[in-house]
């Protein structure tokens, strides 16, 4: 009889983390939406397709190198690029370190050395996922503009980030898309 209830009790526990686990995935991203900073990139597109996960539109930053902040950052490994914006409201990666930092905005990416006391930056987020209908128009207009005003907002919550909206000029790419 003990081992029933204690067989019952391991099956419970397994199936709330199983149905907890899926939740968190998403929950996590959503806040990331709802309460982290917001960057504005500049950004250069390229024209996608995933079988998996749909449509969506590549984007390519033109800000993407920075300064070591110390040896440690190894070629090819993950550190921490420090977010920072300039003047214009434009985010740049200010500097990569390997220790986390304490404060102020910093994405977790992979790293490339390139040259002294520099490194190339692969941003984590580079896929703006939209309604598969959409995307084709989106893509054209996208690649059309966005080497002279494509900007992608991005939220920035520790060391995540996540494509909230893309813009033209100054409308998002939907209200782009929806003008005569």
């Amino acid at each position: 009889m003990k081992n029933k209830k204690l067989l019952f009790g391991v099956f419970i526990v397994v199936a709330v983390l199983q149905a907890a686990m899926p939740l968190y995935m998403a929950w996590r991203w959503e806040n990331i939406l709802a309460t982290g900073q917001r960057f504005y990139w500049q950004t250069a597109p390229v024209d996608p397709y995933d079988a998996f996960k749909g449509r969506y539109v590549a984007l390519r930053f033109e800000e993407t190198t920075a300064p070591v902040v110390d040896e440690e950052v190894i070629s090819g490994k993950k550190a921490y690029a420090i977010i920072e914006e300039n003047a214009a409201g434009q985010a740049f990666i200010s500097a990569v370190t390997a220790k986390r930092p304490e404060q102020g905005a910093y994405v977790t990416a992979k790293i490339y050395r390139s040259g002294e006391g520099m490194a190339y930056v692969v941003l984590p987020f580079t896929r703006y996922y939209m309604n598969e209908y959409l995307a084709p128009a989106a893509e054209a207009a996208y690649r059309e503009s966005a080497g002279k005003s494509g900007v992608a907002a991005v939220r920035i919550k520790d060391g995540y980030g996540v494509i909230e909206e893309l813009y033209i000029g100054d409308k998002t790419l939907v209200e782009f898309l929806r003008q005569p």
